[in-house]
């Protein structure tokens, strides 16, 4: 899935952006809150950029994840240039690193990227050090070959979206992660998989990064949309047992479904993003053989027909086309003859 997080920066925090063009701003820094972002605080211009650095970034990074949009001392043709800082300590939830990844082209778009000299990407209080950002400095500048340090920056950087939106861009696509899987939830799909059972959903806690088991159960195709929920994301396994030509056949369905709506921009992101590492490890670790992968929005169109024309789409044989029988040859027909008119 190629996604973007959706998220858009909260209107006090455009104002604040605004007004922080006039160099009174040392430093803003910037949260991520349900889809929006918005201002974790704010700290005005009191002495140079070199003597601020440290009293100001050390702290922002132990606060946790977040941007950090720091301000120079020199300036371009738009007014003060500045710092973007993305700080991820090393212990952030896996979600709020692709989260604060893929909503950096937001904040870009609201501060306006042509105010961004620099853009560094932070896990260590050692990287937001006057010191450490003045080796940052050396080693862009210096020719190859790249340090391996360097070159997991640059393939972060590379990973990250980029600030200018237009017509003719396309849109990168964040990597698939893999969850690991509860032993309680490969139990049902081995069971599954032996056909003790025709039904298992599963879902992935977001908190806890893991892919538990919500239920199993032996049901009929009937009862297969009142499996799925209304308010949340879930992955289903259902064993089909329907008659096709002739033979009765027991199809191994997979179906992921996801009420747009009612799920947050976590919930969409991870499960698309994790889905195809799941089902290539349920695939090689159980063995499970999947006849055809679904996605829906609701469970009311989890009919018989819409299951029997996803396994078995209908042909479509053209109609016999009928070729015009030639007509007489000339030599049957004699020699062409001229006819002239009488006179009246």
């Amino acid at each position: 899935m190629s996604l973007e997080s959706g998220v858009t920066a909260s209107q006090d925090l455009l104002d604040l952006f605004s007004k922080s063009k006039d160099g009174s701003v040392r430093m803003i820094r910037v949260l991520i809150q349900g889809e929006s972002l918005v201002l974790g605080s704010c700290s005005p211009s009191q002495g140079s950029w070199k003597d601020e650095f440290e009293g100001l970034l050390q702290p922002a990074m132990r606060e946790g994840a977040g941007y950090v949009l720091y301000q120079l001392d020199s300036h371009n043709e738009l007014g003060p240039e500045w710092v973007l800082f993305t700080l991820i300590p090393e212990n952030t939830k896996l979600h709020d690193k692709m989260l604060y990844a893929s909503s950096k082209a937001a904040l870009k778009k609201g501060f306006g990227g042509g105010h961004i000299k620099e853009e560094i990407h932070a896990t260590t209080l050692d990287e937001v050090t006057l010191e450490g950002y003045c080796k940052y400095l050396t080693s862009k500048a210096a020719p190859a070959p790249l340090t391996n340090a360097e070159q997991e920056l640059q393939q972060i950087k590379i990973s990250e979206i980029n600030t200018d939106v237009h017509v003719d861009s396309k849109r990168p696509t964040l990597q698939g992660m893999a969850f690991p899987i509860e032993d309680e939830a490969l139990r049902a799909l081995q069971r599954l998989k032996s056909k003790a059972v025709s039904y298992v959903q599963l879902r992935l806690d977001t908190e806890r990064e893991v892919i538990t088991l919500v239920s199993e159960r032996t049901i009929g195709v009937e009862d297969l949309p009142g499996q799925v929920p209304d308010d949340s994301p879930r992955w289903h396994f259902f064993l089909y047992t329907h008659s096709h030509e002739g033979q009765t056949l027991n199809s191994l369905v997979f179906i992921y479904s996801m009420p747009g709506s009612n799920c947050t921009i976590k919930e969409r992101m991870l499960y698309s993003s994790c889905k195809a590492p799941f089902i290539t490890s349920v695939e090689q670790q159980i063995g499970l053989e999947i006849a055809k992968k679904v996605e829906i929005d609701q469970g009311s169109e989890l009919t018989a027909d819409y299951l029997q024309d996803q396994l078995h789409p209908p042909k479509h044989t053209p109609r016999p086309t009928f070729d015009k029988p030639p007509g007489p040859s000339r030599s049957r027909r004699g020699p062409r003859r001229i006819v002239r008119t009488p006179p009246e």
